[in-house]
């Protein structure tokens, strides 16, 4: 975390409320695709950034160290997410498929590679959300903190409660995960491959 991330928090501690606005303006964007990915649809993103911002506000005073933010944060919303996944059908979108988000283009393009068999980029996104959507819920959080926000290792340990031996195994068996799945969904009959 930045110093500049630091004294907005202490600004906003200390009553000025256009700090808030920058905290939300700075984080918005990540929450949302940790949203998106996680429940993959827009709505129900653009409803966890804001129920995330809404608890942030109200619980921000209790955060003791503002440098553990990041992690706070992303608790939060994957708390959202959680509530959120197991309340309603689940049903998969393809309504944001551009939308990589900061720090994603990367492990998006990894786990691209696994759906390459595919001739239509949209049919490689849906693929991949219904792959991930098999997922436990664990290995799925993991995935999306890792490859398509870019936390490193021992930032997916932190936000996620758990050891850095635990973070590494569950991204690593996530992933064999979604390639059994994504084998499976372009072995099905009728599926146009390269």
């Amino acid at each position: 975390m930045t110093a500049d991330l630091e004294g907005t928090i202490r600004r906003f501690l200390g009553g000025d409320g256009e700090a808030f606005d920058q905290i939300v303006r700075q984080w918005e964007t990540k929450v949302y695709n940790l949203g998106w990915r996680f429940l993959g649809n827009r709505e129900d993103a653009q409803d966890i950034v804001q129920e995330t911002f809404l608890s942030v506000f109200q619980s921000l005073r209790n955060l003791r160290d503002p440098k553990s933010f990041p992690a706070w944060l992303y608790r939060i919303a994957l708390n959202h997410c959680r509530v959120r996944w197991r309340s309603r059908p689940q049903d998969l979108s393809l309504d944001d498929p551009g939308s990589l988000g900061e720090g994603g283009e990367e492990g998006e393009s990894r786990v691209l590679l696994l759906a390459q068999q595919t001739r239509d980029p949209l049919e490689a996104m849906d693929l991949i959300r219904k792959s991930l959507a098999g997922l436990s819920e664990d290995h799925r959080t993991a995935i999306i903190l890792k490859e398509y926000l870019g936390l490193n290792l021992e930032e997916v340990a932190e936000v996620m409660g758990c050891p850095l031996s635990t973070a590494k195994s569950r991204v690593y068996h996530g992933l064999r995960e979604v390639q059994r799945n994504l084998r499976r969904l372009l072995s099905k009959p009728g599926h146009v491959r390269w």
